[in-house]
């Protein structure tokens, strides 16, 4: 009998090296590190942030903790982490994976607070990183539609475990350890969809507590007195159970493909296939689904030097499930009309305004408050943006039609690999949010790029976190 998808990750985590990884891979994680950190500065600025900061300085401060991002202070081990995943989470700079996942923001505060703790080097942070990325990517990959069918909210879902063996790996848990911290995760999991989906915030606690539930697990699991569940993935009831409904792999949603995964497929090819290599970058604030139409339209408007006032229809084709989020089987807006915070309102804003505002960077159009108020973009939206759903079409991957009042027509398509950069993509984007970064503005971020160039070369990560601390 194979062995449990928990122990194979278990046993390839506990025994993942450094030396392991392609250079490909390590350089994507330092892409990873890099931007998440800076979203942590942009955060630390904002009120939710500044009261999260105070709340976790008031309940677990601790002199010799860890240090949170920007502020400086000391917490605990899981208040640390707790405070550094709000402070992330709230611009809006993450990577995304597959809809509804954002694993850099429960997996890096864990990763950064564990390393620093555990006096770990930037290699071992790296290492760290790649394990707890594979198993949240990997869990993630055919099964979130499905679990956000359920109710669940697919990123705490799937980044609690992935926190808890980054935390793991920085501990040096071997592979009961890591069995155990894994086992403990999947049944710290949790995060509903109901708050978004009736205008509730109980989401912004979402990520910090798959982080903060990760590294307790870890913590729990070091003290050696919990036995894994050894199938707690796929027993009959065990995590797929729980959180797609069935323990075989039968799914009830698929961007594309089959209703049924290969669970064999999870675990398949480790440390030979990285799937960290496919995820995206966000660059502005709102839902990942958006980006790939706001730069499709950007550069179609730059491409066929399109007048917004000659434009009679411009018709945008998305996978289905992007039209009804957060899931078929509750979406917000059942008919998907065209209307203010849609997909059809960032297709309009792109096009109308030339591009839309990057976090910390330059602005089009509009800004602040009068941002949803433009009355250009929401007459365009309303009159001239169809959004066509299509079953069985690739995530991420919008095409479309421009057709001008003239009779022309235009076409275009943007598929996911292009959003997928590396440290030198991400960067040739993330300079535009510069002028605005708090430390120093555009010489404070570039510095901070070129150090995070140099983190597998750092015998601790006490720089990253000098870089990121106030004066």
């Amino acid at each position: 009998m194979a062995d449990s998808i928990a122990r194979q990750f278990a046993r390839w985590s506990a025994n993942l090296k450094y030396e392991d990884l392609p250079p490909e891979v390590v350089d994507k994680v330092r892409s990873l590190i890099m931007v998440h950190m800076v979203s942590a500065v942009f955060g630390a600025q904002m009120k939710t942030g500044l009261d999260t900061i105070h709340m976790v300085k008031q309940e677990e401060g601790k002199p010799d903790g860890a240090t949170i991002i920007f502020d400086g202070s000391k917490a605990t081990r899981i208040g640390a982490t707790y405070a550094n995943s709000e402070i992330i989470h709230l611009p809006g700079l993450w990577d995304q994976f597959r809809m509804i996942t954002h694993p850099g923001v429960s997996l890096i505060p864990a990763g950064i607070v564990n390393a620093e703790l555990e006096k770990a080097s930037g290699k071992q942070l790296i290492t760290a990183l790649v394990a707890g990325y594979e198993l949240s990517t990997r869990m993630a990959e055919d099964l979130v539609p499905s679990t956000a069918a359920r109710g669940f909210r697919p990123a705490p879902i799937y980044h609690t475990m992935g926190a808890a063996v980054i935390a793991a790996k920085l501990m040096n848990l071997n592979e009961e350890g890591m069995m155990s911290a894994i086992a403990i995760a999947a049944n710290c999991t949790s995060g509903l969809f109901e708050s978004g989906r009736s205008g509730g915030g109980e989401t912004g606690v979402h990520d910090p507590n798959a982080a903060r539930q990760g590294v307790f697990s870890a913590m729990v699991a070091r003290e050696g007195h919990i036995k894994a569940s050894e199938q707690v993935i796929e027993g009959p009831a065990g995590f797929l159970n729980a959180f797609i409904g069935s323990h075989t792999g039968k799914l009830s949603y698929t961007f594309e493909g089959p209703l049924q995964a290969d669970l064999s497929k999870i675990t398949e090819g480790l440390g030979k296939r990285f799937q960290l290599m496919d995820l995206m970058y966000r660059m502005y604030d709102n839902a990942g689904y958006n980006h790939a139409p706001i730069n499709m339209m950007v550069e179609m408007r730059e491409k066929y030097g399109i007048n917004p006032d000659d434009v009679e229809e411009v018709i945008v084709t998305m996978n289905y499930i992007e039209t009804l989020y957060p899931s078929p089987a509750f979406p917000n807006a059942p008919a998907n009309p065209p209307r203010v915070g849609a997909t059809h309102w960032y297709v309009a804003h792109a096009l109308v305004n030339g591009g839309f505002p990057q976090v910390g960077g330059p602005t089009f159009g509009p800004t602040g408050d009068d941002l949803r108020a433009d009355k250009k973009v929401e007459e365009f939206t309303l009159n001239k943006v169809t959004i066509t759903a299509a079953h069985d079409y690739p995530m991420f991957s919008p095409k479309a039609v421009i057709r001008m009042k003239d009779g022309r027509n235009f076409t275009g398509d943007y598929p996911y690999e292009r959003l997928c950069w590396d440290y030198d993509g991400l960067v040739e984007r993330l300079r535009a949010s510069g002028p605005k970064y708090p430390l120093g503005g555009q010489a404070g971020l570039d510095s901070f790029i070129d150090l995070c160039r140099t983190v597998d070369q750092m015998d601790s990560i006490e720089p990253l976190l000098k870089a990121t601390t106030k004066a």
